[in-house]
């Protein structure tokens, strides 16, 4: 049997965390064979909302473990602060999940994730990272892809790709971590997230090293979750309506542009286009119609 430690950190959203929450259980009861073993690392990152409380009142075939911290965490840091918990068990893992509390496991996911093990140890020769395709709820259009593996498709622009699941194990260059399984081969090499980052970013650099050093870095053959991009399209158009002071501001906020950490990741992954990415952000705020038109042709 393997044994994975499920990592999340969640701030509020207490119904999305009882949800997830609750996908995973109904999907390890629903396993073929008893193949894996789970246990639960989350962080409430402050929470306001009643999510420790409720979690607490609920009943689980597996355990959970709350960590408690005070809302500074945001999503990198509750995430290493789940994983060093994990580490730090008396308990041995196999591997480790990185779950987003607004993601919704799929049944057949368990199964899913023990097949590629065995695929990638058989064709590699190690355990791997195994990356969960997302799709957003049904709304008559077929499957979109929201979130999992992609491709980048030109050096200079960043420009990216989903790797779309086709029903193959396919490799891929980064990842989002939604729905990423991570083997313990693989944090044995090269560890755990940087805690460089402030909020999001630090999925992306994990695959995106672990890729350059060679690790197997597979999307999975279905879609195994449902998850909505909370990422909206036009949100540059209300950006650009915003005063000089509150673009800065935003351009900075970890939960804003987050230059920061987009820069961390320039630096330590595509080092050559650092400078170039500090002088767009920074047109970003200062002059947003230009900048917008720079993108729109770079993008195109």
């Amino acid at each position: 049997m393997k044994r994975i430690a499920i990592l999340l950190t969640v701030h509020d959203r207490c119904a999305k965390t009882l949800a997830c929450l609750d996908s995973v259980a109904s999907a390890f009861q629903q396993q073929e064979e008893q193949t894996v073993g789970v246990e639960v690392f989350l962080t409430d990152d402050g929470s306001s909302d009643g999510t420790t409380d409720a979690i607490l009142a609920r009943s689980y075939p597996f355990p959970v473990h709350i960590l408690q911290a005070d809302g500074s965490l945001f999503w990198n840091g509750g995430m290493i602060n789940s994983w060093r918990a994990a580490l730090e068990d008396r308990q041995e893992y196999d591997g480790y999940l990185w779950l987003n509390n607004d993601t919704i496991v799929l049944p057949h996911y368990w199964n899913e994730l023990i097949e590629a093990d065995r695929y990638c140890r058989a064709t590699y020769g190690c355990g791997g990272i195994y990356v969960g395709s997302t799709k957003g709820y049904d709304n008559g259009n077929g499957e979109q892809i929201t979130y999992g593996g992609f491709n980048f498709t030109n050096p200079i622009t960043l420009k990216d790709e989903f790797v779309v699941p086709n029903g193959n194990y396919q490799p891929c260059q980064c990842a989002h971590g939604n729905l990423t399984y991570v083997s313990q081969d693989v944090v044995a090499e090269l560890g755990i997230f940087t805690d460089e980052y402030i909020h999001s970013g630090g999925d992306h650099d994990y695959t995106y090293r672990a890729y350059k050093h060679g690790t197997p870095l597979l999307v999975l053959p279905s879609f195994v979750g449902i998850c909505e991009n909370d990422h909206p399209e036009d949100g540059y158009a209300a950006f650009m309506q915003m005063s000089l002071k509150e673009r800065l501001h935003y351009l900075n906020s970890p939960l804003g542009f987050n230059l920061h950490n987009t820069l961390v990741f320039q630096r330590r992954c595509f080092p050559y286009r650092y400078p170039f990415v500090w002088v767009m952000g920074h047109l970003k705020a200062l002059f947003p119609k230009t900048y917008w038109r720079i993108y729109q042709w770079l993008r195109h």
